[in-house]
């Protein structure tokens, strides 16, 4: 790239694409405007300050795109050098491993540490190197491999209580010894933990341990109160049951509504390498859910769910190029619902004059017992980088297309209240601009066949493109390493069951409104964000860091085009972020004032301030489909539980 000032995407100044992308948002304003006139006509009156803000959201997104993108390349200052993260061994391929030596850092291996650090390492059990070999794609004796040892370290990056790890290896002739490095993180947590300006309070207590006495076992304990409902919950989980390749998850929650009880034990894919996978699972639980409109509920019913089944799966193919999975199993899943009780009321605080009780909202019973039958393909393509969501932890993306298929044949014969179809897909891939810049995305959905025709249809898409600008400095000021992050989000549903909505406000990407506030079948949101990292490791405990953001979306229950225009909302505003890079997960800490551009349903006046505290990333960079799942990510989202 030349020395210019401008920042580019493949061969297109991005300039150009947001000039493009302006010009089609005027469009998009003037049909706007049409329908406007046309709903004036029909008597359907739009304030004119409403219309205007509409616009006013529309050209601050645009504005914001040109001023976070197309950043000067002057400002940019030399980034402190730094080993590649995406670094090739290929070269060794074919020798015979000799040695694999294994270091565990201490949480405080710094030079010249004082009795504070030194006393907070003796407290500390290390993690037993073990736990650390038994990820290892390569063993000794046997041939080197780079792909191997990419997947190796991607492994143990997804143990969230190691940072810093690395595998180098020496050659010697025809031998090589491997150099594995890991450090250590804080893993007993106190969890007094607090979500406050989002119109859904949040506060609790309790501890984690998520690598118990050094051998990669979480076990945490909690008491919460979220939005009026106290619950009681635990979790415990292996990796590795007994040192084995089984994995082990039980959890517990007792609330003031209800329980839930959540269970798996099986043999999951933990890299491409692996040939075959099973597990057997459940989900049950009888808890209150509501529907909402204007951030308050209107409805309010019981659910008790079953979802219990088991699934075995084999993989074939190379995994350098790509690997194919097909799996097989059986499944029973069943929701019935019943209209809240005098108690249930009593349970949630909330009135029983001030919501509905019109049977109709009541969603209709459901049970599907039957095989079901899926198909992956992944292609890796692998890049890794830090600077994103987690300051300098680095994390693993797969820009290669990933797909999946499932389905299940639910029958009546087999207990299913009818016979019935259930389909749901998943597709996903990246590209990779230069070394600093990516883009992320996937296209998803779902749906259900039965003789009534398709129903609890769901279409989404996601986007993601993150540039690591690095240092930046004016003047001989230090600005800071400035990370550019968007995310869109878009949800399409059709003929959704009745306790089902998406739901749009401060806790799912709209900082300026109230949680829930916004309610629909559909649900467009887009977020906009320069991430500034400021200081990294302060007194070896803490990064400080702060954002600058602005956030537009709308849900809707007519066309989805209203989420660009009557039903588009957004805000804009500045955060300080604060992170604990040595103990597990470098979570996040946020602390946001928000402005929101557009006065809400319910009244509250447009621009005042709503402040924000909470954990982790509004939007991560992570897809959907992995954090929740391929499946999950098409059939789990829109409901309050």
């Amino acid at each position: 790239m030349t020395n210019s000032s401008k920042y580019y995407i493949g061969t297109i100044p991005l300039t150009t694409l947001i000039v493009y992308a302006s010009f089609g948002w005027s469009v998009v304003d003037k049909q706007a405007r049409c329908q406007n006139r046309t709903r004036l006509t029909e008597e359907l009156v739009v304030p004119v300050v409403s219309i205007r803000r509409i616009r006013i959201i529309r050209t601050l997104l645009v504005i914001l795109g040109m001023t976070l993108i197309d950043v000067p390349a002057a400002l940019a200052a030399p980034s402190p050098t730094q080993e590649p993260l995406d670094v090739s061994y290929e070269r060794y391929n074919g020798k015979t491993i000799r040695n694999i030596n294994i270091t565990v850092r201490d949480i405080f291996d710094d030079p010249g540490i004082n009795a504070i650090y030194r006393t907070l390492n003796s407290l500390k059990v290390n993690t037993d190197e073990e736990v650390i070999r038994r990820e290892l794609l390569l063993h000794e004796g046997e041939p080197f491999d780079d792909f191997r040892l990419k997947e190796s370290i991607r492994s143990l990056r997804t143990l969230g209580f190691l940072r810093q790890v690395t595998i180098t290896p020496k050659p010697d002739g025809d031998m090589v010894d491997l150099d594995v490095s890991v450090q250590d993180t804080w893993t007993l947590i106190p969890q007094v933990s607090f979500s406050s300006g989002t119109g859904n309070n949040r506060r609790a207590a309790g501890i984690s341990e998520s690598n118990l006495l050094g051998r990669g076992k979480r076990t945490e304990f909690a008491v919460e109160e979220n939005d009026n409902r106290r619950s009681l919950q635990g979790v415990y989980e292996d990796e590795r049951v007994m040192g084995t390749q089984m994995k082990l998850l039980a959890a517990h929650l007792e609330r003031t509504d209800g329980q839930r009880t959540v269970a798996y034990f099986g043999r999951p894919y933990r890299s491409l390498i692996e040939k075959q996978s099973w597990n057997v699972s459940s989900d049950t639980f009888n808890l209150l859910g509501r529907l909402f409109q204007n951030g308050e509920a209107r409805y309010v019913f019981r659910q008790r769910h079953t979802d219990a089944g088991g699934q075995f799966s084999l993989a074939h193919g190379e995994p350098k190029d790509s690997v194919g999975r097909y799996t097989l199993g059986f499944r029973y899943i069943e929701d019935r619902f019943s209209q809240a009780t005098l108690k249930d009321y009593e349970e949630l605080d909330i009135n029983p004059d001030s919501v509905s009780h019109d049977p109709n909202l009541l969603a209709a019973n459901r049970r599907f017992v039957g095989p079901t039958l899926g198909y992956t393909q992944i292609e890796p393509n692998y890049m890794s980088m830090n600077y994103i969501d987690r300051f300098d932890r680095v994390e693993d993306y797969n820009l290669g297309n990933e797909f999946s298929v499932n389905s299940m044949f639910a029958f009546n014969a087999m207990g299913s209240i009818e016979d019935t179809l259930l389909l749901n897909a998943n597709n996903s891939m990246g590209y990779r601009f230069n070394a600093a810049s990516f883009t992320r995305g996937e296209i998803g959905g779902a749906t259900r066949l039965d003789s009534h025709g398709l129903a609890n249809s769901l279409i989404r898409t996601q986007g993601q493109y993150y540039n690591v600008l690095g240092m930046l400095s004016a003047g001989g000021l230090n600005l800071g390493r400035h990370t550019l992050a968007t995310g869109l989000r878009i949800d399409y549903g059709d003929k959704l069951d009745k306790d089902r909505e998406f739901l749009l406000g401060a806790d799912t990407g709209l900082r300026g409104y109230a949680a829930r506030t916004f309610t629909g079948d559909k649900r467009l949101i887009l977020n906009l964000e320069d991430r500034v990292h400021i200081a990294d490791d302060v007194f070896r405990l803490v990064s400080v860091g702060c954002a600058f953001f602005i956030d537009a979306g709308g849900t809707t229950n007519s066309g989805i085009e209203n989420t660009l225009g009557q039903d588009l909302y957004g805000d804009i505003g500045a955060g300080l972020r604060l992170a604990f890079p040595r103990s597990t997960g470098s979570r996040v800490l946020r602390v946001d004032i928000a402005f929101p551009m557009r006065s809400d349903p319910d009244g509250a006046d447009a621009w005042s301030p709503r402040i924000l505290f909470s954990g982790g990333q509004v939007f991560d960079s992570h897809l959907l489909s992995e954090t929740e799942g391929p499946e999950k990510a098409n059939v789990a989202v829109g409901f309050d539980q």
